[in-house]
């Protein structure tokens, strides 16, 4: 392997392993907030989709749920997979030290974006070793 190909691995390697730490503390944070936020059955009132102008859609979802007081509040979300129908339940975590903040508390997108990550961050481990190793030599 020539050095300018060392040097692509090893820029390869970093970018691939960078946003693995940003990934991480998002996915622990969120984790934090379904373990410790109430737990609450919510029903969607609404799902919007809509196109933008480069092709992709967005679909929002919105809901509505009632805290632990008994007041009815409403919330938003934007699912990366399959969205709810309309009229169905649907599971929201809202802040206790502020009931109006809520969100929907499928996991789907967490089950899915975990493993993804391993498999960036092991393969930027590898090229960046790669890339050291044939420096090395």
């Amino acid at each position: 392997m020539s050095s300018g190909d060392a040097w692509f691995f090893i820029g390869l390697g970093l970018v691939l392993a960078a946003h693995f730490p940003f990934v991480l503390i998002m996915l622990v944070r969120t984790r934090a907030r379904r373990r410790t936020w109430p737990r609450v059955t919510g029903t969607v009132t609404s799902v919007r989709t809509k196109r933008r102008n480069d092709g992709e859609t967005r679909t929002t979802v919105h809901y509505r749920y009632t805290d632990a007081t008994g007041q009815q509040r409403s919330g938003t979300d934007t699912p990366w997979f399959r969205a709810p129908g309309r009229k169905s339940d649907i599971a929201v975590v809202y802040d206790p030290d502020n009931p109006g903040r809520s969100e929907a508390a499928s996991t789907t997108w967490l089950n899915v974006l975990f493993p993804i990550t391993l498999v960036l961050l092991a393969l930027g481990v590898w090229s960046l070793v790669a890339g050291i190793q044939s420096l090395a030599r």
